[in-house]
């Protein structure tokens, strides 16, 4: 039985781990390791039962130990990781990632450590993937992109060629972004847009033409 440790905790998203994990490896356990105290101390499992154990907030996984995030979101896995920085020593090195099987990757990308990639995921020549990055079912990356650290890509999403993705982006469910455009960090851009030109940082985007509704 394979033990895997995941720091923070999610009641509903990290059922894809649960699941994905056990596609690769078998059967396999898990310990999460909160970074904050939750209003919640179980995860949804309305079907098939996992193996679980949830430590109190202050408790982190021994030094050496592989670990993933338990949750999405770029603000929640910055402040995952920044606080398992500080209090435990964990860096990046101390990630693993889960890729699932269906998902096709080129031999040219370049991936970080701390990535899930789920399945039907396509990721296409020259790419580069940042840390932490989730890229979610049925993704199509195309060449040359490169994505930022913290970065979330939610179903359906299609970037087509030369693409770059600052840290802490969100792209909605559906989006399409057309070739040779950048997209600013920390920005969102809303589910079914279609983006056809550049999207500065820190923006909140959507529509067909995708255009900037809020600044943060």
């Amino acid at each position: 039985m394979k033990e895997v440790h995941l720091l923070g905790l999610s009641q509903s998203s990290v059922v894809i781990t649960f699941d994905i994990a056990t596609e690769i490896w078998g059967e396999s356990s898990f310990t999460f390791y909160p970074n904050i105290e939750l209003d919640f101390d179980e995860v949804i499992l309305p079907i098939k039962q996992y193996d679980y154990t949830i430590e109190k907030v202050g408790v982190g996984p021994k030094l050496g130990s592989k670990v993933m995030f338990a949750t999405a979101g770029p603000s929640n896995k910055l402040a995952i990781y920044n606080y398992f920085l500080t209090k435990h020593k964990l860096d990046q090195d101390a990630y693993d990632s889960l890729i699932h099987p269906t998902a096709y990757i080129s031999p040219s990308c370049e991936i970080e450590k701390g990535v899930l990639i789920e399945q039907n995921v396509i990721v296409s020549s020259q790419v580069k993937i940042g840390f932490g990055v989730f890229a979610k079912r049925g993704v199509l990356i195309g060449h040359h992109c490169v994505l930022g650290d913290f970065v979330d890509i939610n179903p359906g999403v299609v970037l087509s060629g030369n693409i770059k993705v600052g840290n802490g982006v969100t792209i909605g469910t559906g989006a399409i972004l057309r070739n040779n455009i950048s997209i600013g960090e920390n920005t969102t851009i809303g589910m079914g847009s279609v983006v056809t030109k550049d999207i500065p940082a820190n923006s909140i985007a959507f529509g067909n033409p995708c255009k900037v509704v809020k600044t943060l």
